[in-house]
């Protein structure tokens, strides 16, 4: 068995041997663990730095018992129900944002973070890119590619949008939508001022 010394960063020592031990794995189990891991990835056309990003979503996927199922088949499923209950359908996008936007602000804590977060899961959802613009202090502009195949899932998609930005403190403004594609403006709640209390 060959034995090779390889130089790495303090910090990552440090949390290589930390990991191991609460593994109960010596340091030398672990490391070659690890590496053939990277080392099969990379083989296979994966890059290692992807690989925490693709953890993580996966983790997220987890907690809300997600179901991955073709994209297709989704937006089949939501244009038949679409044709029979616009309304409802688009109020079940509405309530599902308002409902999941707690457990995104756990792995998000803010806008930036978001972001950050949504292009996790862009090699393992038909997400194509999120992308959030502060257009000045109070404003922001969102912009997703991949949300659907018809224009049905599209407008799913908008109303999901919409209530994750709400709960996270922005009112949507103005959208333009095509199939797959949204732009969405947004303004930043205004809070309450001390004369509004007043009036009430």
């Amino acid at each position: 068995m060959a034995r090779v010394n390889i130089s790495v960063e303090q910090s990552v020592f440090e949390e290589f041997s930390s990991e191991a031990s609460r593994q109960s794995k010596t340091l030398f189990a672990f490391t070659n663990e690890s590496l053939s891991a990277i080392a099969r990835i990379s083989s296979e056309g994966g890059n290692p730095a992807d690989l925490f990003r693709q953890w993580r979503a996966v983790s997220l996927l987890k907690q809300l018992d997600a179901i991955t199922l073709p994209s297709y088949f989704i937006d089949d499923i939501i244009s038949k129900l679409y044709a029979l209950d616009k309304e409802g359908l688009l109020k079940m996008f509405q309530d599902l944002g308002s409902e999941l936007v707690g457990v995104f602000k756990i792995a998000a804590k803010n806008l930036d973070e978001l972001e950050k977060l949504a292009k996790d899961f862009v090699p393992i959802l038909p997400l194509k890119q999120f992308k959030i613009e502060r257009l000045d202090e109070s404003t922001i502009e969102v912009a997703i590619v991949g949300a659907g195949r018809r224009i049905e899932s599209t407008e799913c998609t908008l109303e999901f949008l919409k209530s994750v930005l709400n709960g996270y403190g922005y009112t949507p403004t103005k959208n333009e939508i095509n199939i797959g594609t949204i732009r969405l403006w947004a303004s930043k709640h205004s809070l309450p001022s001390l004369h509004d209390f007043r009036l009430r």
